[in-house]
């Protein structure tokens, strides 16, 4: 009798959360007035770290690209890079001047190196963009977050020592 109580006691609990968390979602960014629904958007959004675990991967495939010779790859990993960045500028507003200097100071000039495809600007440019990094997770007081790319390129299913150009035009994707 007691294991039939509580089998009932978990059932109506279960039922009871997503009936609470439908009517919340259904009020939060589905009902009301538009700026209620903004703000229930607003509060759910990801914090950085969400946003930096895609930043750092396409930061290390960004350097496996480059360095195995398919730059259109690297070309592809840094725009991906940016979005992925221009996200948490959007929802961090607070963190985007850092984030767009760090664009400015370390990204642009990356993104320069593979149009030329030399791995001699490259991989000097990629270090200072690895040490500005874990400068900026220090300042913030995440000295604890330093990022640095693994010895051998993750298991991937990407192919890094395809050879090719760095020729991706966005403008040329469908929408």
């Amino acid at each position: 009798m007691k294991r039939r109580w509580g089998l009932w006691g978990c059932i109506m609990l279960s039922v009871c959360s997503l009936a609470w968390a439908e009517e919340k979602a259904g009020q939060g960014i589905y009902e009301g007035p538009v700026e209620q629904r903004v703000k229930a958007l607003a509060a759910i959004q990801p914090g950085l770290g969400g946003g930096m675990n895609e930043i750092g991967s396409r930061f290390a495939n960004l350097y496996w690209a480059a360095n195995g010779g398919n730059w259109g790859l690297a070309q592809y990993q840094l725009k991906e890079l940016l979005e992925a960045q221009e996200v948490a500028e959007t929802t961090r507003p607070a963190r985007a001047p850092m984030l767009k200097a760090f664009e400015q100071s370390y990204l642009e000039p990356l993104a320069a190196a593979i149009k030329k495809k030399d791995l001699s600007q490259f991989n000097p440019r990629f270090a200072a963009a690895e040490q500005g990094c874990n400068a900026c997770h220090t300042a913030l007081g995440y000295g604890f977050l330093r990022y640095h790319v693994p010895k051998r390129p993750p298991p991937s299913w990407l192919n890094f020592t395809l050879k090719t150009p760095p020729n991706y035009d966005e403008k040329s994707e469908p929408k």
